[in-house]
């Protein structure tokens, strides 16, 4: 079954249900993972920049 709402008005919606109508968020579990996958996505580039740099000497 297709839905017939607009992707940008689901996504609307979507952010409108999570966040406008709490009365107090909760963003500390949000930013700590969004902070584990940043770490995450950075250490492999930080390894590589890191064994480039060490291999030039």
């Amino acid at each position: 079954m297709k839905s017939t709402m607009p992707i940008g008005q689901r996504i609307s919606r979507f952010l409108e249900e999570r966040y406008l109508h709490r009365a107090r968020p909760h963003y500390f579990p949000e930013l700590a993972v969004f902070g584990i996958i940043l770490i995450l996505a950075v250490w492999p580039m930080l390894s590589l920049l890191a064994t480039a740099l060490q291999t030039m000497r």
